[in-house]
């Protein structure tokens, strides 16, 4: 019976069918979406311009093409996309270009500059936050490895201070007069220690952490 259905049907009606399930986004019922869709689309580009101008003002161009080296191709797609779509949206293209011109011609306040340089100063300490923490993921030592043979230098380099001057301001600020006192203590403790190390060879019971 399905292959006589089959046959009945016109290859042209196969493919009307087709496109009226393809074309279900374009029906009238979601007209009102695609008009916030794209009214939120135009503000949001109108913001990140806006944005640049206003790091452009306060660094001047080079920054801005240095934190964001594809932001020209960018910008240039959404022109394009832009050029493209006109026709049905004239009266909201038109509106935009005077926003626009707005923006081109805004005065930007101090308040504004200090705005966006507080919140580059955040980004840079939450990529320098992130760093860390990567540092501190490869610092962890996989509980069939002995804690003792890593070496915790991963470069060659030679130091860039005087081995134990840290350490030695540092016990000198805790404990002031008896630092050299702790520290020897410290010494023997790390000593005996190592020996017993040496002459037992523990495995290290490892620590995970709770991540949830």
């Amino acid at each position: 019976m399905f292959k006589e259905r089959s046959a009945q049907l016109h290859p042209s009606a196969v493919m009307e069918d087709i496109n009226t399930v393809m074309s279900w986004f374009s029906s009238p019922v979601y007209s009102r979406y695609w008009l916030h869709y794209q009214q939120a689309m135009s503000w949001h580009r109108r913001h990140q311009q806006a944005y640049r101008k206003a790091l452009q003002a306060g660094y001047g161009p080079e920054y801005w093409q240095e934190q964001h080296p594809d932001s020209h191709q960018r910008y240039a797609d959404w022109n394009e996309d832009e050029s493209e779509g006109g026709g049905d949206g004239d009266e909201e293209s038109s509106s935009d270009s005077d926003i626009e011109c707005d923006v081109s011609n805004m005065e930007i306040s101090e308040e504004l500059r200090q705005y966006f340089a507080q919140t580059e100063r955040h980004r840079e300490e939450l990529k320098k936050q992130q760093q860390l923490e990567a540092e501190q993921q490869d610092g962890y030592v996989p509980a069939d490895r002995d804690l003792r043979g890593v070496s915790w230098r991963s470069s060659i380099a030679p130091p860039s201070e005087r081995p134990g001057e840290r350490r030695a301001a540092e016990m000198k600020k805790l404990y002031g007069e008896d630092a050299a006192k702790i520290s020897a203590m410290e010494a023997a403790m790390q000593l005996t220690f190592d020996r017993n190390c040496d002459l037992k060879q523990p495995k290290y019971w490892p620590v995970i952490p709770l991540k949830l």
